[in-house]
């Protein structure tokens, strides 16, 4: 199986500042909904929490740039299980018709069930191939991360950096 493929949307094409760009847009955009619309029903209550979860990968992304593999793949792998899984839970317990909708909150559920759709199709795939063979995705991670020696005043250190995949 050729991992390159399979975490080419992530690592290659987003990369992490598109991901986080993606994610800032549609948070902003989200806000805005629920700053100027009043309804107040299960499609206010189903985009606060399906929606305020996803911030999850604000923190994960963090984590992973600070002590992880710097990989936009791995923070999708951690944080795509809780938020879309819980996400759909959600969906599932409110019902569609009362969360989607004509109204802008209505509207915003739409957008976001669109795009963590297309999202969780691609996390079930991944999460369900690695959770038989997760020695792919380490040696993917070996394979994209390469090991520099810095040099700190107490003696050597090594850091980890991933590096872009050119295509």
């Amino acid at each position: 199986m050729n991992t390159d493929y399979l975490f080419l949307m992530e690592d290659v094409i987003f990369k992490q500042y598109g991901l986080y760009a993606m994610w800032s847009i549609l948070y902003v955009c989200n806000l805005v909904v629920l700053l100027v619309d009043g309804t107040e029903d299960e499609s206010r209550d189903f985009n606060m929490i399906a929606n305020g979860l996803s911030v999850i990968y604000c923190g994960i992304a963090s984590a992973n740039s600070i002590m992880g593999t710097k990989l936009p793949s791995t923070i999708i792998l951690v944080g795509g299980p809780i938020h879309q899984y819980l996400y759909w839970l959600l969906f599932a317990y409110y019902k569609a018709k009362p969360v989607l909708g004509s109204h802008p909150i209505g509207v915003m559920n739409w957008v976001t069930s669109f795009v963590v759709g297309l999202f969780t199709l691609d996390m079930i795939v991944k999460t369900w191939i690695l959770s038989f063979k997760p020695e792919i995705y380490l040696d993917y991670v070996k394979r994209k991360t390469v090991k520099n020696k810095k040099i700190s005043s107490n003696g050597p250190v090594e850091e980890s950096k991933s590096h872009e995949i050119e295509m």
